[in-house]
């Protein structure tokens, strides 16, 4: 099988990669292993040593965490050869991560992958960039500079008792750099055949012994990808500019205030759904794209109290305005959280807490694309309790839910029971039981879509809301293993079985009319979205860390999944309800070798197999891809670097989405060089 000879030739490519940089490497000394502090970046287990708080709310390191999870560190992010944040989460076991052209992207954890993807929560510093209008991200949005990011915490399985709706699979949070690490100034400036250009400044200052202020703007411009044909370009090109400021104090000796103001402008060009017309022509498809503005405050102050305890307060304020050629949209969203811990009796350490949302929105609605009402205020609240219990010295019990009651379907609850054991201190054993909800989305609640069906211009649809939605849920349980095989090796295992109920399906239930083009003369297919559908899953997830040398770090995994689902194929379904089985690779294989050469010179090598999937019935083939990172290092504060992208490629196909993106697009090899300098 093709899916057969591919891993094949990805195996051989791995070894020929170890081969050729294990020459390089055969002088280097082993028993500088025993010095942690010479390594490479950060090891394995210095990584899973870090406190990190958005895998449990609360300082944790990660091998003590009961639950599948993994750190994308800034020295990961920096000899990655990334240009954008979706490409930084391919590392991750777990994660499905497919371009759909230049600047959208499909990302989940665990399968349901697809433009507008729902069952992943996605923070920065805490706050939400999910979409409350779909329930994912617009990820061509969010262009932060990486050079701000201190890591990115990655968290497969369901996490609703914490971070509330939508967090079914998986949450993410991006922690940024405190401004007190980032004094001094850095200038960094990239360019290619892709990529275009991109770069920012960023400089820090300190304002008195215990406050920290830090700027920076960042801006990014793409070319086009390539249609299906390979000979005409998708007009996907477009450009954004982000400005950032984070100020850092220490209040009093119990105190600490975190501010923060983000503002993000960008246009995206490219082919969208199209605009509907109640005379002829009856639908055109022009290249209108995107043209938008976002801007978000927050706040995080920590007060430390005798004892442990510990209060945080979280305030983040939203607003989103965009045009494009069928609507606009104005919105706005207000967000509170708070949470105390503090240790109970005995063994008992408590974590409670309460979220509250304004999300108020206003659109502009035309034949295309209208939402009713067109202006709507949801008020979304929950209250949620962990109790993490010391049951012996080796052996932890972590129990806990949360109780959100939501505009559109009321009250949910979301429970979570975890287990984690060390029988020896190189072997960490957990297992997981817990319940999580996906919300209906504005779109799902209030959306009116008419459009002509893909690839039929004589015959159009119309999809109207169904304000009887209710939550999509799961129940999950996982087994986790994770193993320091030795100074050198480290393996981190992971299975899970997962059920899902009241997942979104749309059927066709006849034809009708439009009563907002009335008299037209062409047949409507009239569409219901409901919760028709149940599903299983089940999968396995592998990472392993291999320190080679001193200088050589070698970073792998892999991830399996399988759907199992029941839909009825006599039912009118309009989209294929045996999607879930066709859209996310079964296998997928990572392999990131790190190598200092010299202690100026690294050279890196990222291999990646994703297997063979099928998006509204168009065949995505099999591949393999190879990125290459040369960096060099002339000076203390100076960095440059080349880079290859998609090498093995002149271009392939990894996703599409017919009825909001009608012309399918091929992603590019590509090249850039950067540059960057700290003064």
């Amino acid at each position: 099988m093709a899916s057969t000879r591919l891993i094949r030739q990805f195996a051989g490519l791995c070894l020929t990669l170890l081969s050729a940089q294990l020459a390089m490497a055969a002088d280097d000394d082993a028993d500088a292993l025993d010095s942690t502090s010479e390594l490479l970046s950060l090891s394995w287990d210095e990584l899973t040593e870090l406190k990190v708080s958005g895998l449990a709310r609360q300082a944790q390191t990660v091998k003590d965490t009961p639950a599948a999870a993994f750190v994308i560190s800034a020295e990961d992010i920096r000899r990655s050869g990334a240009a954008s944040l979706p490409e930084l989460l391919r590392m991750a076991p777990g994660m499905a991560v497919a371009r759909v052209n230049s600047w959208n992207w499909g990302v989940s954890a665990r399968g349901f992958n697809d433009l507008y993807a729902n069952k992943l929560q996605v923070m920065i510093d805490g706050r939400s960039i999910y979409d409350p209008l779909i329930s994912g991200v617009y990820w061509g949005q969010h262009i932060p500079l990486l050079q701000n990011i201190e890591r990115i915490e990655v968290l497969r399985g369901p996490s609703g008792s914490l971070w509330g709706a939508n967090a079914v699979n998986g949450a993410i949070n991006i922690v940024t750099r405190s401004a007190a690490d980032t004094e001094g100034g850095l200038l960094t400036a990239a360019g290619g055949t892709e990529e275009r250009g991109f770069g920012g400044v960023r400089y820090g200052q300190k304002l008195s012994d215990s406050t920290y202020l830090r700027g920076s703007i960042n801006a990014l411009v793409r070319d086009a990808s390539v249609d299906m044909a390979g000979l005409h370009n998708t007009h996907d090109t477009g450009n954004a500019e982000t400005a950032n400021f984070r100020l850092d104090s220490q209040l009093t000796e119990r105190d600490q205030l975190m501010l923060e103001a983000t503002a993000t402008r960008y246009r995206l060009h490219g082919f969208l759904t199209g605009v509907s017309s109640a005379t002829p022509p009856y639908w055109r498809q022009d290249d209108f794209g995107k043209d938008g503005v976002s801007g978000s405050l927050q706040g995080n102050w920590t007060h430390q109290f005798d004892g442990e305890r510990e209060l945080r307060v979280n305030m983040a304020f939203t607003q989103t305005d965009w045009q494009m050629a069928t609507n606009r949209m104005s919105r706005s969203h207000y967000n509170l959280d708070i949470q105390h811990s503090q240790p109970l009796f005995g063994n008992h350490h408590l974590l409670w807490g309460l979220n509250y949302q304004i999300i108020d929105d206003r659109f502009d609605n035309t034949l295309t694309l209208g939402f009713e009402p067109d202006r709507f205020t949801q008020h979304n609240i929950g209250l949620f309790a962990q109790d993490n219990i010391d049951l012996l010295d080796n052996l932890q019990l972590t129990l806990g839910n949360r109780v959100e009651n939501f505009t559109y379907t009321g009250w949910e609850t979301e429970p979570n029971a975890r287990l984690i054991w060390t029988p020896h201190k190189n072997h960490r054993l957990w297992a997981g039981v817990s319940r999580a909800v996906a919300l209906p989305n504005r779109a799902q609640q209030s959306i009116r879509l008419f459009l002509p069906v893909p690839g039929q211009q004589s015959l159009f649809f119309l999809a109207d809301a169904n304000q009887d939605m209710r939550t999509e849920n799961v129940v999950a349980y996982e087994l986790g293993w994770r193993w320091q095989v030795n100074s050198r090796l480290d393996l981190d295992s992971t299975v899970f079985y997962n059920i899902y109920d009241r997942i979104q399906g749309v059927k066709a239930s006849g034809f009708t009319a439009n009563a907002q083009a009335p008299g037209f003369p062409l047949p409507i297919l009239d569409l219901s979205v409901g919760n028709y559908r149940q599903m299983k899953s089940y999968g396995l997830e592998l990472a392993a860390n291999y320190r080679v040398s001193h200088d050589w770090r070698l970073q792998a995994s892999y991830t399996g999944i399988r759907f199992d689902n029941d839909a009825d194929s006599r039912q009118p379904w309009f989209l294929d309800p045996l999607a879930e089985e066709k859209v996310n690779p079964q296998h997928s294989l990572s392999l990131r070798s790190m190598l200092d050469l010299t202690d100026d010179i690294e050279l890196d090598a990222w291999a990646r197999y994703v297997d063979r999937i099928s998006v509204n019935q168009v065949r995505i083939p099999d591949y393999i891809s190879l990125d290459l990172r040369l960096g060099w290092r002339p000076a203390k504060n100076l960095e440059l670097s080349l880079v290859g992208q998609n090498l093995l490629d002149g271009q392939r196909p990894e996703f599409n989405d017919v009825v909001y993106i009608p012309v399918s697009s091929q992603i590019q090899r590509g090249y850039f060089a950067q540059l960057s300098w700290r003064f």
